[in-house]
């Protein structure tokens, strides 16, 4: 490795860029390459299934900075020429037009892809990239016979946008309920009666025969003829560049408290970052996780030696509803009325301490009762279950405890 060897991200997303512009901004003045499988400058996801798809929002929008603050930062961007192998104990890389790299240090932020239907259909679409986004926007035109597979939030988020843009739609999930890997039931029940008022039709509990050029096929014989289908089944994290290069992966590439991997200067953020959460080895698919992990691992590759400890949270929006979340779910749940059809639940530990919060009201209308949980969460104060079922009762003046 040669003295000068720059600091590599491989994967220029929004995990991948936050690290590049942190890294900058902490005062690294070393060479810094950034390596992504799109043509596009780092941006965040979010708005490719709302204001992207709607046509309210284009690339620039979502992007993280222009190319004109990229060259002013000194980053090399290089798009279209991935990286297909890695030896870390060489510290080097590989691209896909043979020419190697050496690295001082180097973040793994490679991200997912859309995980595929198993027969090629032209009908298909996904929903991962802004190419994608931008491919589903021309598909969806006023009339368009629309199925959604996969009632999670990608397939809820599109269904919303596509009833919108006047598509007719469909919505099939296999599991009994919507989103029901990360959502409370009660949450779940005002999801589905939110898109069946909207006009959607939502299927629960189907098993999926086959994807036809003009119908989708169920087991139980259905047809349901369509003109185009959107998948959304979840993400493949991209972790084979790091398995091939005898990394420790799980669900994802393994990382300790640091974000390291377990070779010597390389980490991990973001969505293919799997780490431990209260114990356990998890991935956060979230904006908020690309965020603060991409920044924390760019200070730890500048040898601060934090521990990551940052809260998950997520939000969705959908029609004119958001939902919000802080924390982790626990299975002991207070539920408290919002004005106007909403609905604060709080999650707790058996000692009363908060561990999570999910708000589901009109527009934005939950934003500060989260910010307020999350205080709660890091005080650490025993509550009142009474005191929380109560709307009366400000989350302020709990935290005064």
């Amino acid at each position: 490795m040669s003295m000068n060897a720059p600091l590599i991200i491989v994967g220029a997303g929004h995990a991948g860029g936050r690290a590049a512009l942190t890294l900058r901004e902490e005062g690294y003045t070393g060479r810094l390459i950034l390596i992504g499988d799109e043509p596009h400058l780092p941006y965040e996801r979010p708005p490719l299934s709302k204001g992207l798809l709607q046509g309210s929002t284009d690339l620039a929008g979502c992007s993280l900075c222009d190319s004109q603050r990229m060259a002013a930062l000194g980053i090399e961007h290089i798009a279209g020429n991935p990286v297909t192998r890695l030896e870390p104990h060489q510290h080097r890389l590989q691209l896909a037009d043979g020419q190697w790299l050496d690295f001082a240090g180097l973040l793994l932020a490679t991200g997912g892809r859309a995980r595929r239907w198993p027969v090629e259909q032209a009908s298909v679409l996904y929903l991962r990239t802004h190419d994608e986004a931008l491919a589903l926007r021309d598909a969806l035109r006023p009339g368009t016979r629309l199925v959604v597979v996969g009632g999670g939030f990608i397939g809820l988020e599109v269904a919303a946008t596509a009833r919108g843009l006047g598509c007719q739609v469909t919505v099939l999930e296999a599991g009994p309920r919507l989103a029901g890997r990360v959502l409370p039931p009660v949450i779940s029940e005002a999801l589905l009666d939110l898109h069946r008022q909207q006009g959607v039709e939502v299927r629960l509990n189907v098993a999926l025969e086959s994807i036809d050029a003009d119908a989708v096929q169920l087991v139980d014989g259905q047809r349901l003829p369509c003109d185009r289908v959107v998948v959304g089944i979840g993400m493949q994290p991209n972790l084979e560049l790091a398995a091939a290069a005898g990394l420790e992966v799980g669900q994802g590439i393994r990382v300790d408290a640091q974000l390291r991997t377990s070779a010597p200067n390389i980490y991990a953020a973001g969505d293919v970052c799997e780490f431990r959460l209260g114990g356990l080895y998890q991935r956060q698919e979230t904006w908020r996780n690309a965020e603060a992990q991409g920044r924390h691992a760019a200070l730890n590759m500048l040898g601060r030696e934090l521990p990551f400890e940052a809260m998950p949270g997520f939000w969705s929006d959908q029609y004119d509803w958001g939902l919000q979340t802080v924390g982790v779910m626990t299975p002991l749940t207070v539920s408290r009325a919002l004005p106007g059809g909403g609905l604060l639940l709080f999650h707790l530990d058996t000692d009363g301490h908060l561990q999570g919060a999910c708000g589901w009201a009109l527009g934005n209308g939950v934003a500060k009762d989260i910010k307020l949980c999350e205080r709660l969460i890091s005080a650490c104060i025993a509550l009142n279950t009474a005191d929380l079922a109560d709307p009366d009762v400000s989350l302020k003046h709990l935290l005064r405890g």
